[in-house]
């Protein structure tokens, strides 16, 4: 369990948009525009440069969900719903294209217009994007195990 101050500092910060009045951002729109966004450069075709756009403007987008205000209470809510989707809805959007952007390569449904080929090297690892105490992503490549020899076999079984 998490010290009290730390689950005290969670409460605040899950409250924080109904103090914020006037000038506030409304958590529809940038949860519209971030799935706008996520389209647009990050959709079934990719390319690096958009893909990178796609980071900076996710970074924007989670400067503008500091500002996000809600009205109402905290019975059935959407927009305060909305709100605190949004730093998961930013961090996932960040990771993936992240991890989008160290793939060069073609494979499945991740689409790469600037590496069109299947490259084997990337068969042998997975993308691990991991987010920092500071906020930061890092991004690790950890290899594939080996398939275990009665589910190679099964393979095998099935090419034939």
């Amino acid at each position: 369990q998490p010290p009290v101050s730390e689950a005290d500092r969670a409460v605040a910060r899950a409250l924080e948009p109904f103090g914020r009045t006037g000038a506030a951002e409304a958590p529809y729109a940038i949860q519209h525009d971030l799935q706008q966004m996520m389209q647009e450069l990050v959709g079934i075709v990719r390319r690096e440069d958009e893909m990178r756009r796609a980071v900076d403007r996710v970074r924007d987008l989670r400067d503008r969900a500091r500002r996000v205000g809600v009205s109402g209470n905290r019975e059935y809510n959407p927009g305060w719903h909305t709100a605190l989707d949004l730093e998961n809805l930013l961090t996932v959007s960040e990771a993936i294209a992240l991890a989008a952007i160290e793939r060069r390569e073609s494979r499945g449904g991740h689409f790469r217009d600037d590496y069109p080929d299947k490259d084997p090297q990337y068969a042998s690892f997975n993308i691990v994007v991991k987010q920092g105490g500071d906020g930061q992503m890092a991004l690790e490549r950890r290899p594939i195990p080996p398939l275990p020899a009665e589910l190679a076999a099964i393979i095998e079984e099935q090419k034939a």
